[in-house]
């Protein structure tokens, strides 16, 4: 119990980090929206519309911002229990 209330503490708190991991991986808002596109269309609708390496870094980006914050959230908790574990 007090293990997922600390997860979700940890997942709120941060939201700033979040962004800035964001503003790291893409350049503006247009290319996230791209990103996000390109992820739900098919790779084979993007060959033939000649996009396919876009697809595939935009694919990219999405799971590095994803695998990033979730990273870091996995990161702070095994910290924290680490610490906690210590004092106890």
């Amino acid at each position: 119990m007090m293990e997922s209330i600390v997860a979700i503490i940890l997942l709120i708190a941060n939201i700033p980090v979040y962004k800035k991991i964001l503003r790291c991986i893409f350049r503006d808002r247009e290319d996230i929206n791209d990103a996000i596109k390109y992820s739900f269309t098919p790779d084979l609708f993007s060959l033939f519309k000649g996009n396919y390496w876009k697809d595939k870094m935009g694919e990219a980006k999405i799971s590095a911002f994803v695998f990033c914050c979730v990273a870091v959230v996995v990161i702070e908790f095994l910290i924290i229990k680490w610490i906690i574990g210590i004092f106890a």
